[in-house]
């Protein structure tokens, strides 16, 4: 995820599309002068700001690059805080990264579940307290609603009809945002699921996909749930919703099954356990196909739009859950467990890695596009990350 540019004389250039529209944003250049006793100039060119030497690492929001032909080892960022460009020395150990930090970890929140954009603005749903986040587009989480009813997780966040949802896990409630300060309750507990994985609309309805049966709840838009697909195949979670070709899917654990709602009362099987992949965390649409990301083997699945899975990425640096798929840029991204990476499909066989671990993140839970940019949420740290992307052109 790191280029540095073609080498001339002691001259390191490097050109970044920062947002990957395909326009080169700006050019970092780094020369050395070790005859009149040492001397490092950086100069930056294409984006608004001036270059500063911040040894307060407070100020930086994420790691860029990291020029390792530099012998001090100086760590290029880009700060949106203060509008500028940044580098701190000595490079820390995770400096390889194309994730930058948006926002920090808030109150104590240490899961940052589900990504939602609603109103033009960036939410996130969080374990650890059951609150509501909303991002100030600059670098900090507020927050925006407190834990309710001893819920200890938001586990999905859904838009429906104008207003944001939040399906809990430990009581598998719908809580509705009041837009102001405060989760409002729609549906208590049905059937002692204990959590609402996933949230999708469907048919001018909302649906959860429910945790210890793998149920379909659907809300009666007033106070209840009411149960419209029961367990299938001793399948003990929906790990998400999708709504694909008009119909309604959810994906399984322990099963790693794909199931299409019969739309009046049951599940219907449409895809079994492929190899050894067991769960099914994530599902996303991409160029008219359904995927599914896996665990435990952190693979890419398709959908043969009939009755099987198709391998289309196998596992890469082991990383063994794919937690969370995004289409963005024609392409699609996965966002993984074990240390928080971000993949790209090559449209054909295989993953690509395009931000490595870059703040001791594990899992990225979550991934949305908002205002044409790619942002991630983590588990552990309950950070927000959004996609910086490196672009090498050389002279």
């Amino acid at each position: 995820m790191t280029d540095f540019g073609k080498r001339s004389g002691d001259m390191f250039k490097s050109t970044y599309d920062t947002d990957e529209n395909g326009t080169v944003d700006a050019v970092v250049s780094h020369k050395t002068s070790h005859q009149n006793g040492g001397s490092d100039k950086i100069t930056v060119s294409g984006l608004p700001g001036e270059l500063a030497d911040e040894q307060d690492a407070g100020k930086l929001k994420g790691v860029i690059i990291n020029d390792a032909a530099i012998a001090d080892q100086k760590v290029l960022a880009w700060d949106q805080a203060t509008n500028r460009i940044v580098y701190i020395t000595p490079a820390p150990s995770y400096s390889e990264a194309a994730f930058l930090i948006r926002a920090p970890q808030l109150s104590s929140q240490a899961n940052a579940y589900a990504l939602a954009v609603y109103n033009n603005k960036l939410y996130c749903g969080t374990g650890s307290g059951g609150r509501l986040f909303e991002w100030d587009d600059v670098s900090a989480w507020v927050e925006k609603a407190g834990q309710l009813n001893s819920q200890s997780s938001i586990y999905s966040l859904a838009v429906y009809n104008s207003k944001l949802y939040g399906g809990t896990g430990n009581g598998g409630r719908l809580f509705e945002w009041n837009d102001v300060n405060a989760w409002v309750e729609k549906a208590g507990q049905l059937n002692s699921q204990a959590g609402i994985y996933s949230l999708a609309a469907y048919n001018s309805k909302l649906y959860g996909g429910t945790g210890n049966a793998g149920r379909l709840f659907e809300w009666d838009d007033a106070s209840a749930w009411s149960e419209v697909a029961g367990q299938l195949d001793t399948q003990l979670q929906i790990n998400a919703l999708l709504v694909f070709n008009t119909k309604l899917y959810g994906c399984t654990y322990d099963g790693g099954r794909l199931f299409e709602w019969n739309d009046v009362n049951a599940w219907v099987q449409k895809a079994p356990q492929e190899g050894s992949e067991t769960f099914l965390q994530s599902l996303a649409e991409y160029n008219s196909k359904l995927y599914a990301g896996t665990n435990p083997g952190g693979r890419l699945f398709e959908w043969n739009d009939s009755n099987a899975w198709v391998e289309k990425a196998g596992q890469l640096n082991s990383q063994g859950n794919i937690h969370s798929l995004k289409s963005f840029n024609s392409k699609l991204y996965g966002g993984t467990g074990a240390t928080g990476r971000l993949f790209e499909w090559n449209d054909t066989d295989a993953w690509a890695e395009k931000a490595a671990r870059s703040h001791l993140q594990t899992n990225i839970r979550g991934l949305a596009v908002f205002n044409s940019k790619l942002y991630a949420c983590s588990q552990n740290l309950g950070n927000l990350f959004q996609y910086i992307g490196v672009v090498e052109i050389t002279e």
